[in-house]
Parts: C-alpha cells; sequence; structure tokens
C-alpha cells in the first residue's frame, strides 16, 4: 500500500508552509493526475517528490486556489528550481489553460529518451511509457504495483476515477510511484545529456513539448519536422531497398517501419507502387492486430497507430479489401468504446471527461433527434452536448478568422447541421440556438447559405 509519510494537502496554509520547504529544493519530480488530462480534461491531484523521496499530493480538486494562494504556481514557474517531468505536455496544456501556470526549467525525462536515442542514429523514435523508462535507465522498478490495474480501471469503466474522494490507498500508491520513479531515471539520462553535448538540443525540445497545446505555432512546426524526416526516410526506401521487399524485413524498432506507420496512404501512393504496396501491408498488419485484441476483447485494444479517426479515414482506401477489413474493424471498435462509454458516464457526466477517441465515436453516431431509443439517456445527452459544443468552437474560429475560416467536414456537415433549424427538428433548445448563431455569422461572412471551404485536415501520427 502507499508509504504513509505522503502527505495530502488541501488547506492553503498547510500548502503555503510546504512550498516554503520546497522551495529550498534544487530538484522536485512533479506529476498530474485528471480526468482525459489536456486542455479541458481537468485536473484533480498535483504530486511532488523531493530529491530525498518525500512525497506530497496537492489535492487541487478540493481546492483550486492551492496554485495562486498557496503559492505552488510560484514553484512550477520557478527558474530555479529544476522540475522532473515524464511527457509534460498534456500536464503543461492543463496547468496553463485551467489554472494559468507556465511551466518553467523542465527536465522531461521521455524527450530526454527521444533526444538520446536520435544521438545514437534514430530518427523516428517510438516513445516509451514511465515503466519502460525505469525498465530502461533505473536500477529498480519504482512504479506502483497497482498502475496497470488502475489504468485499466479508469480509462475503461469508471470515468470519473481520479476525481472521487477520499483517495484510496491504491491511488495514493500509484500517484506517489509516478513521482518516486522519476529521479533515478533522471539521474542517469541526465549524465548521457551533459556527456554527449546535448543540452541545448533537449533544452529545445522540452520548450517545444511545454508549448505543444499552448502554441498553435509550436505545434505546426513540429509536425512540419516529422513530415520532412518522415519522407526522407521513405525516399531512402524507395531509393535502396529491393522492390520485392516486404514490411516484415523491417524491424520493429528500425526508422524505416516507423515511418511506413507514420506515412499518410495516400502520400504513400503518391511515392511509388512500392511504397504504396509497403504502406497498405503495414495497414493491413494493424488491422489484423486490431481485430484480434477486439476479438478476444483485449483491453489494452487501442492500438497507437490506429486511433478511431484514422479507421474513418482508411475506409476509403482504394483497395477493396483493405477498405472493407477497416470498416469491419472499425464497428467493432466502436462497439467496444460505446459499451465503455456506456460503463463509464452517468447522466450527470461532464463533457470535459471524455477522451479524443470516445468523442469521435459519439460523432459518429448521427443521431437525428433527441428522441432516440437505440442508446441510453446519458448518451444521448452527451452526444448533443458534444455537438453543440463543435458548432460553437466553429462558430468561435469564424469570429477569430473572418473569411480564412474553413469548415472541417465540408459540405455533408453544413448540410447535416442546417437540417437541425427546422421546427419540427427534436433537438435541444441550446443546440439549436447555437445552430443559429453559427448559420447567421456564415451568412454574414460567405453569403446567404454559402457553404464555406472545407477544411481538409490530416490524420497526424506522430507522438
Amino acid at each position: 500500500m502507499a508509504n504513509q509519510a505522503v502527505e495530502i494537502i488541501v488547506e492553503t496554509s498547510r500548502c503555503r508552509h510546504v512550498v516554503s520547504i520546497l522551495s529550498s529544493e534544487s530538484v522536485l519530480a512533479v506529476d498530474c493526475e485528471g480526468i482525459a488530462l489536456g486542455v479541458e480534461g481537468p485536473m484533480t491531484l498535483l504530486q511532488i517528490c523531493t530529491y530525498s523521496g518525500d512525497v506530497y499530493l496537492f489535492d487541487v480538486q478540493e481546492n483550486r486556489e492551492l496554485f495562486s494562494e498557496g503559492h505552488l504556481k510560484i514553484v512550477l514557474e520557478s527558474n530555479e528550481i529544476l522540475k522532473v517531468i515524464h511527457a509534460c505536455s498534456y500536464d503543461s496544456a492543463a496547468l496553463y489553460h485551467q489554472f494559468g501556470v507556465t511551466l518553467q526549467n523542465v527536465f522531461d525525462t521521455q524527450v530526454a529518451d527521444t533526444v538520446l536515442e536520435e544521438h545514437n542514429g534514430r530518427l523516428l523514435v517510438s516513445s516509451l511509457d514511465l515503466l519502460g523508462l525505469c525498465q530502461k535507465y533505473s536500477s529498480s522498478k519504482k512504479v506502483s504495483d497497482y498502475k496497470e490495474q488502475l489504468k485499466i480501471q479508469y480509462s475503461k469503466t469508471d470515468g470519473e476515477f481520479w476525481a472521487k474522494r477520499p483517495l484510496t490507498d491504491e491511488m495514493k500508491s500509484v500517484a506517489e510511484g509516478d513521482v518516486k520513479a522519476l529521479i533515478p531515471v533522471f539521474e542517469k539520462q541526465k549524465q548521457f545529456i551533459w556527456k554527449s553535448g546535448l543540452h541545448g538540443k533537449f533544452q529545445e525540445r522540452v520548450s517545444e513539448t511545454i508549448k505543444y497545446y499552448i502554441d498553435d505555432e509550436v505545434r505546426k512546426h513540429k509536425f512540419k519536422r516529422k513530415f520532412i524526416i518522415v519522407n526522407q526516410i521513405i525516399d531512402s526506401i524507395n531509393e535502396k531497398w529491393d522492390t520485392h521487399t516486404v514490411c516484415s524485413d523491417f524491424p520493429e524498432d528500425s526508422d524505416e517501419y516507423e515511418a511506413l506507420k507514420r506515412i499518410d496512404y495516400r502520400e504513400a501512393c503518391i511515392k511509388s507502387p512500392f511504397i504504396d504496396r509497403l504502406k497498405t501491408d503495414s495497414i493491413v498488419s494493424d488491422l489484423k492486430e486490431l481485430d484480434d485484441k477486439l476479438s478476444r476483447d483485449e483491453k489494452d485494444y487501442d492500438v497507437k497507430w490506429i486511433p478511431f479517426s484514422l479507421l474513418s479515414s482508411i475506409i476509403d482506401h482504394p483497395n477493396k479489401t483493405v477498405s472493407k477489413l477497416a470498416n469491419d474493424v472499425k464497428q467493432k471498435f466502436k462497439n467496444v468504446v460505446l459499451q465503455e462509454i456506456y460503463d463509464k458516464y452517468t447522466i450527470e457526466a461532464n463533457l470535459k471527461h471524455l477522451t479524443k477517441c470516445e468523442k469521435d465515436v459519439l460523432r459518429s453516431l448521427n443521431l437525428n433527434g433527441t428522441n432516440n431509443q437505440r442508446f441510453p439517456k446519458h448518451v444521448v445527452r452527451l452526444y448533443w452536448l458534444l455537438r453543440e459544443d463543435d458548432i460553437n468552437k466553429n462558430c468561435k474560429k469564424l469570429i477569430e478568422m473572418g473569411n480564412g475560416f474553413q469548415l472541417y467536414g465540408g459540405e455533408w456537415f453544413y448540410v447535416k447541421t442546417m437540417s437541425y433549424l427546422r421546427s419540427g427538428a427534436h433537438v435541444p433548445v441550446s443546440f439549436k440556438q447555437s445552430v443559429w448563431r453559427f448559420k447567421r455569422k456564415l451568412d454574414e461572412t460567405f453569403g446567404r447559405d454559402v457553404v464555406p471551404p472545407t477544411l481538409v485536415r490530416k490524420i497526424c501520427l506522430i507522438d
């Protein structure tokens, strides 16, 4: 069970006292827990571990003032204290968008592993989770024995897991383990980075990771860099490998394997018939792997390379065998995720608690009204909340961008959305009001009943 020395901080006065202790430290391990943690997914807990192993759990769900009045913001934004964090992009997004905290002076262990692997010759590096990094850089596994068990619970069956109070001993154990594991990994990685002269590059990449969900230009820059690298590797395959080569000839830990996973099949088709065949083989392999996991009801069915949005894209593949397989797998995937939505959430569920995959599945339902008997009431409610949120976000972008606005979904989305304005449409009143507001703004910008330009959105397969 969790170490009894671990302290849960709720009171502002106690937080200020603990922060005064932490302020004398030069290195702190930091982690965050939440529900679909990110820009909107709420942060509920912040963990900090000192170099000597003292762990504090700050319950920011119960007291949001811990950041401001409790002075946690000062620690996280301090340039004097190094914060060791694993894969900080989502933590950074939640801290910035929800609490106005901008992380400073961070050592990201996932970024460190990527930079070190690139120094050893890799061009595309598949990200390791915290347990993988512990096994690679640390002599002992520090993460909690409950970690995988609880991960399945909060990702598959309990949508508000990290919002539950009081924290159980298992929850404390996982929260504690995730920060205690970081210091040994950091020690080893720090030595390698300094010895290899990689500090400058590492700092640039960490800054990019911190800003990834804060600054759109940073995100575009990273996508462009990865896009160029993927295409360089694909061109190299085209030039150096025999056209009889098959996808399985490339080891799973090779750049060629990674590049074939990441390139869009439409771009592969343009490269050459050889690359097109390799990409098709790669897609089929992944589809069969996911199909097998879904058929055996495995809990870790979410294969990295095939998010739900990508399955929808692959259905349009010109190879009919691939298209049919993708459609079959998509339906199985959809049914599994829908069942999880049934199990995870209640009629009181907050839209911010849903993962991107769950939102994509809800959007695919295409309900015509609120009087739908095929799905539970809480699923129908979430569907309309999501549709209204999508419309409001589109309207906000339209106001910001004017005639430079592009509509995702094109004419079909426009026609479907506007159909809800009919007087007999059984849709929530607030949703219809949002659609009217959106349509008036569209008419003002592009002309009455003119469909705005369509945004062609590519599926991003980078970490």
